[in-house]
């Protein structure tokens, strides 16, 4: 290797320091702190309709148990629980939306684009 190399090399390697003592290598980049602070809020957000999705489920399951097949139950009003269900959905629906949005929100921050 000879001496421009060594000094070409450690050119680059004085810049990489310089990147790293301004911040411009953070994982995340400069917005670090907001992107972190926007993942957690988005993993709350897959929580809560993770949550969501149990309870209907669970919901479905006690209405369509085994053991009223073929019985009436006055308590059991087939046309109440499809509204219900329905507007469960589109709350579910809504949750995604609203978990899209906070990933492309997010992911403009990181690209450093106006959001």
């Amino acid at each position: 290797m000879d001496d421009s190399s060594v000094l070409l090399i450690d050119e680059e390697l004085k810049k990489i320091d310089q990147k790293f003592k301004s911040g411009e290598m953070k994982a995340f980049g400069l917005n670090q702190h907001k992107i972190l602070k926007d993942f957690q809020e988005i993993r709350k957000l897959q929580a809560q309709l993770s949550m969501k999705q149990v309870s209907i489920g669970s919901e479905r399951i006690k209405v369509h148990d085994v053991e009223n097949i073929g019985k009436e139950d006055s308590e059991i009003n087939l046309y109440e629980s499809v509204k219900e269900r329905e507007e469960d959905l589109t709350k579910l629906t809504q949750s995604l939306n609203s978990i899209c949005k906070n990933i492309e929100t997010t992911n403009k921050v990181a690209s450093n684009k106006d959001i």
